[in-house]
């Protein structure tokens, strides 16, 4: 008889059972018995135990799910640390050839279910202290041949469970593939129309659907509307489409937004599989229509900017237009005092050929004079579309003094110019460029009333040429400074400043890429400067 389990040390007992009921009962029993005891809710978790934890007698189960006693047994006898491990079954077993198959699995006894509470802890002792449980021999190689029969089957079945199992994993592998690129097709929209009319219908066999229907809530009616929309005076495309129909929600942040309808056309996809799928591409195509509605929203939003800036472009020319009005009435008023009163000394009789031609020569000289003024106001104050020319900045500049070098000169003004004659040519809108120019000159020149010194410079700095116009009057104050780009900001006086043009100045220079800055000192003048970037590419010729 075998030598008893555990003499001397407290004994421990692994027991290996899916039912909660029966471990708590079977704890209850043993440890009132001194003994230490390890639990398992199935066999595989089971086996790691007893590989683990060494115990001297393992009580199983044979009724486990999945990995029953039978295979449970023999797997803990192919452990050369498990090989003379004492294993008593517990089963409810009763067919006959029931006890030969547990011992031939390789226990050592078993206990019947439903365990007796009073002799339970008796026959447990009994096992410990030696009993054991034979097979006949002449019955043992029909009950082993049985046994490996089980194994091998159980074997493949689980092979067959496992290429299945590969099989599912590999084709939902592709199909989250396949959702992550269509993910990122569908987000990458920017238009509805795009999305309804084209990706959705090109996606929808790919996922397994006849048709794919995306309806958007309105945000002036609140109500559902179906995309793509119909073209003025053609009827909608039919609703609906072959299969079982599926709807979900579209959802921004908890708010719903509209809903996705897909008619399975598959026969491999599952109706549980088909509404994951379809929730992952709503997600999707809620992002795109939420995108498309801020898109559409931004777009209008820069629409009206664009024409709200070339209103107050406009406005800034005319106010610029208005402060010139008296420069250029200088500029017509004087030729037309000599158109005049030669006109007049040929009228009178006795006027020689030779004089006559003379003064005719002065009248069109001075009539080209008058031309060439209002012809350059008329330029000025056009409305036109933001083209770009490449052009010498030096020459932008001094094409601009040309309007207000009289009314300089008249207001006791000297003008400096250096010119840098290396300077690189510029791609600039030349009339808005000469607008921000004439804005900064004649600020310059109204900051000078009793007289002073314009100085305009061109020089290259870095990677841009800057144009620097600076006055000798009055300076700005420093609580001035920060605000003299601000729209409607100005310290003129209300009947002489809009407060438009250096606010209207920076969004143009900024608009070419540029800057605007300035350096002032009360009481000794301001120094305006443009940077505008040098073009990296060649010019191109029309």
């Amino acid at each position: 008889m075998p030598e008893p389990v555990g003499a001397g040390k407290a004994v421990k007992i692994l027991h290996i059972e899916d039912n909660p009921d029966n471990r708590r009962l079977v704890r209850r029993l043993l440890v009132a018995e001194g003994y230490q005891l390890l639990e398992a809710e199935d066999g595989l978790q089971g086996i790691d135990k007893a590989v683990r934890e060494a115990p001297d007698l393992i009580l199983l189960d044979i009724g486990l799910p999945r990995f029953d006693g039978y295979e449970a047994a023999a797997a803990l006898r192919a452990f050369p640390s498990l090989a003379t491990t004492l294993i008593v079954a517990l089963t409810a077993y009763v067919n006959p050839g029931d006890r030969e198959r547990i011992l031939t699995a390789g226990c050592n006894g078993y206990i019947a279910k439903p365990i007796d509470v009073d002799r339970f802890p008796g026959q447990v002792a009994e096992f410990l202290r030696g009993r054991r449980e034979q097979v006949e021999p002449a019955q043992q190689s029909g009950y082993l041949r049985e046994l490996n029969q089980r194994l091998v089957q159980r074997l493949f079945n689980k092979i067959q469970e496992l290429e299945k199992a590969n099989r599912d994993l590999t084709a939902r592998s592709a199909q989250l593939e396949s959702l992550h690129r269509i993910g990122e097709q569908i987000t990458s929209q920017l238009s509805l129309e795009t999305l309804a009319g084209e990706l959705l219908p090109a996606l929808a066999p790919a996922l397994g659907f006849s048709r794919l229907e995306v309806s958007v809530v309105d945000s002036d009616t609140g109500k559902l509307v179906i995309w793509p929309l119909p073209e003025p005076g053609k009827a909608a495309a039919p609703a609906g489409g072959e299969g079982r129909l599926l709807e979900v929600p579209l959802a921004i942040e908890g708010r719903v937004t509209g809903r996705l309808r897909g008619w399975i056309a598959s026969a491999d996809l599952s109706p549980a599989d088909a509404e994951q799928v379809l929730r992952i591409v709503a997600s999707q195509v809620a992002v795109a229509s939420e995108n498309a509605r801020l898109y559409e929203g931004l777009r209008r939003q820069m629409d009206e900017l664009r024409t709200t800036q070339a209103q107050l472009v406009q406005s800034a020319k005319l106010a610029a237009i208005g402060e010139l009005a008296a420069n250029i009435a200088h500029e017509i008023n004087n030729p037309m005092t000599s158109i005049l009163g030669y006109t007049t000394l040929m009228l009178e009789e006795g006027v020689e050929t030779a004089s006559r031609t003379d003064y005719l020569k002065t009248i069109q000289s001075e009539a080209l004079r008058i031309r060439e003024t209002v012809r350059a106001l008329l330029d000025f104050s056009r409305q036109r579309d933001f083209t770009k020319e490449r052009v010498d900045v030096g020459q932008t500049v001094k094409d601009t003094l040309a309007l207000v070098r009289r009314h300089a000169a008249l207001s006791n003004i000297a003008v400096e110019e250096r010119y840098d004659p290396d300077l690189p040519l510029i791609d600039v809108d030349v009339p808005q460029c000469k607008q921000v120019f004439l804005n900064l000159i004649t600020n310059a020149l109204d900051a000078m009333p009793n007289g002073g010194t314009l100085t305009v410079t061109t020089a290259r700095d870095g990677e841009f040429v800057r144009v620097d116009l600076g006055d000798t009057g009055a300076g700005i104050a420093p609580a001035n400074l920060s605000r003299i780009f601000d729209p409607f900001f100005t310290t003129k006086p209300t009947v002489k400043g809009t407060g438009l043009g250096l606010s209207v100045s920076l969004g143009i220079i900024q608009s070419h890429g540029g800057t605007i800055d300035v350096q002032s000192e009360v009481g000794k003048g301001s120094v305006f400067s443009v940077k505008l970037p040098i073009p990296t590419t060649p010019p191109t010729f029309s």
